[in-house]
Parts: structure tokens; C-alpha cells; sequence
């Protein structure tokens, strides 16, 4: 009796294991097909006439603010204008069209939304500029009375030590 659970048992174990082992190849093979999917829908992107302004527009939001990249960014820039003028020919309205628009477009708008606080810090910044300009101006004496104080205190000065 006790051999019959024992091989019941290992048929259910063994039944359960091929289970397991075919709904992980089920599992690698839809992230397979996914990774694939993947691929085609990035070679789509890439090959899409505005991917040129895509890749510039996002340069663009990235050098507000950071000029240490901008050698590099150009170089990209012009290899997408270059690639963009390339691919014109082929455009079509599509969903990857109406994406590709509307992420433009979103880039666009980040930049802009990016660029208003630096705009309004740097504004300030110059405002303080100005005022600490005008601030300083106004309590140094001019050049020649400066001169003229320091030549007159030091012979207040030596007046007084001879004197006393």
C-alpha cells in the first residue's frame, strides 16, 4: 500500500515538475517574441522620418542648463538633420506617425517649461547685479577725492606728530 502512495506521489511530483518546466518555456518564449517585438518596433522608430527632430528636440531640453555636452550634441545634431532629410520621403500617417508628432511636440514643450525658471533665475541674478553695481558706485568716492582725502589725512597726520 505504501508503495502505491510512494509512486502516486512521484507522478504527481514528476507531472507537477513538467508543469513547471513547460510554463517556463512558455515564459521564455513570450520574452522572446516580446524582446523581438521590441526590436522591430526601435528599428521602426529609428527609421521614421521625424526621429531627426525627435533625437534634436530631446538634445535640445537636455543642453538647457548643461552646455559640457554640447561638442557632441551638435555632431548628433547634424547626423539627424542629415538622416532626417533622408527619410522625408517616406512618411505616412500611422500611429507610430501620430506618436511620433505627438512626442515631438511634448519635447518641445518641456524645453520651453525648462527654460522659463532659468530665464526668470538669470533675470534676477542681473537685476542683483545692477543694484549691487549701483550700491557700490555710489558709496566709493570718486578717484580724485580719494586721492586728495588720503593726501590731506596723512599730512593731518604728520602735522600732528610734529606737534605733539
Amino acid at each position: 500500500m505504501e508503495s502505491k502512495k510512494n509512486d502516486s506521489n512521484d507522478k504527481n511530483h514528476q507531472q507537477h515538475h513538467r508543469e513547471e518546466e513547460d510554463l517556463e518555456q512558455e515564459q521564455e518564449g513570450d520574452q522572446e517574441e516580446e524582446e523581438e517585438n521590441n526590436e522591430i518596433l526601435k528599428k521602426r522608430i529609428s527609421n521614421h522620418p521625424l526621429y531627426g527632430l525627435m533625437v534634436e528636440t530631446h538634445l535640445e531640453c537636455l543642453k538647457v542648463g548643461d552646455i559640457s555636452n554640447l561638442d557632441t550634441a551638435l555632431k548628433i545634431d547634424h547626423q539627424m538633420q542629415t538622416m532626417n532629410k533622408q527619410n522625408l520621403g517616406m512618411f505616412s500617417h500611422s500611429e507610430l506617425d501620430l506618436f511620433m508628432e505627438a512626442y515631438c511636440m511634448a519635447l518641445g514643450q518641456l524645453k520651453v517649461a525648462m527654460e522659463e525658471p532659468q530665464q526668470k533665475s538669470m533675470a534676477f541674478i542681473n537685476n542683483m547685479h545692477s543694484q549691487l553695481r549701483d550700491l557700490t558706485m555710489a558709496t566709493m568716492p570718486a578717484p580724485d577725492e580719494s586721492a586728495a582725502d588720503a593726501t590731506s589725512s596723512s599730512e593731518c597726520k604728520s602735522r600732528r606728530n610734529s606737534t605733539s
